[in-house]
């Protein structure tokens, strides 16, 4: 999943913050280091509610999370590959870099049901080296009575409707790594996601139909929103205005709308003019054409173990891995509490019962058919090459920086 979301961060006191709630000074304590994907909504209170629960079933382990700004900022350029740790949450979009790199070890897929493509996603050349833990991807939120949204096949479809009520969508266009992941959503509807992967390899330049497909669905965004560093940088804005009426219909990752559904708990009345949350509906992007459906791109995160730790640790690895794909954790980390909008975050894992979390069943259909990018250095190339397309793309007025670097 590349950049997904803004993390919330608290003080650094050092380089590895423990939240042990109940630390066990014995010397038969084990640490074990884990390094969770920071892009997720309150990522510390959902580690503290692991922690406290993994611990309390296995007193002589002590969990700990690896926290340090590397890992935080630079997850995408090189965060990963320079942290140490014992297990590593991985957006598979960098699994090839780290087998090549020797730093994880290959693993035995537990027995669980995974979906289809979590388990592409963990596997190369028939051997796995992830169990799956996240599907992510993009989804196109709407009101639910919104029939003409709903049945809008392809993006100049949805642009008409949208126009003929001189309504608009939000869609997050900023930043390296969400431009690269739009470009090889945008190359994969007129190649396939294979071909696509390898264009993008050899190539120093922009393909100018992706480029031209990406500034289809620009045409119904409003002036200010969509192509603004700024609002990149705000962690759910663009949800948080979709739920305030700003607009008909908002793209963004399944784990977004928690934002939304946040703000609507926090300040909306009957009066205030916001979207019920009762009335929130989830499908899949719409095509570029109406003649080839689009070949969806997702990606998965997934648990790996580091590939220099000792057999001991490597069982508590495993152990902790198991419990992290349990029920009981899914349930503890997505089941929201009194007063708590759901996290959203789509398990890899097919039928876990989760209350109070209306929208998983759309997510999953939508999800389905997806794949994810698999060769090695794809990451770091869409971060060039998105870099180049926040130059082609439509640029605001307003946004002088951009305008000025654009200009050489």
């Amino acid at each position: 999943m590349l950049i997904k979301l803004v993390c919330y961060l608290s003080i650094v006191i050092s380089p590895f913050i423990s939240l042990s709630l109940a630390y066990a000074s014995d010397s038969t304590t084990t640490k074990l280091r884990v390094a969770l994907y920071p892009y997720v909504p309150n990522r510390l209170a959902l580690f503290q509610k692991i922690e406290a629960i993994f611990e309390s079933r296995n007193p002589n382990i002590n969990l700990e999370l690896v926290d340090n700004s590397t890992w935080l900022w630079d997850y995408y350029s090189g965060g990963l590959q320079a942290t140490k740790a014992d297990v590593y949450e991985v957006d598979t979009i960098l699994l090839s870099d780290l087998i090549e790199a020797g730093k994880i070890a290959e693993v035995k897929l537990p027995s669980a049901p995974f979906t289809k493509e979590a388990i592409e996603a963990v596997t190369r050349n028939g051997k796995v080296y992830g169990v799956p833990h996240w599907l992510c991807g993009n989804f196109l939120f709407y009101k639910k009575d919104d029939k003409e949204v709903k049945n809008a096949s392809t993006w100049s479809e949805l642009n008409n409707v949208l126009n003929s009520r001189n309504e608009s969508i939000l869609v997050d266009f900023k930043g390296q790594s969400t431009l690269g992941e739009w470009y090889l959503t945008a190359l994969s509807a007129t190649y396939g996601l294979g071909k696509s992967q390898q264009i993008i390899m050899d190539a120093n330049k922009l393909d100018q139909q992706g480029v031209d497909k990406l500034k289809q669905i620009l045409k119904s965004c409003p002036p200010g929103y969509c192509r603004n560093d700024d609002l990149h940088d705000r962690a759910g804005y663009y949800s948080r205005a979709f739920m305030s009426g700003k607009a008909s219909a908002y793209v963004g990752y399944s784990e977004s709308i928690h934002y939304g559904i946040q703000y609507y708990m926090n300040n909306c009345t009957s009066t205030s003019g916001c979207l019920s949350v009762d009335n929130i509906a989830v499908r899949s992007l719409p095509s570029f054409s109406g003649s080839t459906a689009i070949e969806g791109v997702g990606w998965v995160d997934a648990l790996t173990i580091d590939a220099s730790i000792p057999p001991h640790k490597k069982a508590i690895a495993k152990k902790f891995i198991a419990f992290m794909i349990s029920d009981t954790a899914y349930k503890t980390v997505l089941e929201p509490e009194w007063g708590e909008a759901p996290k959203y975050l789509i398990p890899a894992k097919k039928g876990v019962q989760l209350d109070k979390t209306p929208l998983y069943s759309a997510f999953y259909s939508a999800h389905s058919s997806r794949k994810t990018g698999t060769l090695p250095g794809l990451n770091n190339k869409l971060r060039q090459l998105g870099k180049k397309l926040d130059c082609a793309l439509p640029i605001d007025r307003t946004d002088t920086e951009t305008l000025e670097k654009c200009s050489y």
